[in-house]
């Protein structure tokens, strides 16, 4: 189950990486305000885009490794790539979000008041 799990992770990001970089605009609302959203488009879309499509090499690698049952200390070289892929892609995501406007949402409605929220 566990690997199902992270083999649907794995693609999830795979596939929205290629979709970023095909699409290349995107509006990630506020957490805490809805009415607001962080607009990824231009060089933030693809630093976003790449973020993921590293990330979603990393996991391939590490399942790959894990499917041949190699020991997990072993290759110095394997954990220097993959410590690599993991920097650059927290690197690339935390530039992604540098470059990325904050804004208005336009996907947001403000919720209709109710009869008894007047009185």
């Amino acid at each position: 189950m566990m690997r199902t799990l992270s083999l649907f992770a794995v693609m999830l990001c795979g596939m929205a990486g290629l979709w970023l970089l095909m699409r290349g605009e995107f509006y990630l609302p506020n957490r805490f305000n809805l009415a607001l959203a962080t607009h990824f488009s231009g060089l933030s879309a693809r630093l976003l885009a790449g973020a993921l499509l590293c990330l979603c090499a990393a996991g391939i690698s590490f399942m790959q490794r894990m499917a041949r049952g190699m020991p997990a200390g072993a290759d110095r070289a394997w954990h220097i790539r993959h410590f690599v892929l993991i920097a650059l892609s927290i690197a690339l995501f935390t530039a992604a979000f540098i470059n990325a406007e904050v804004g208005l949402n336009p996907d947001y409605r403000a919720p209709a008041r109710s009869a008894a929220q007047t009185h």
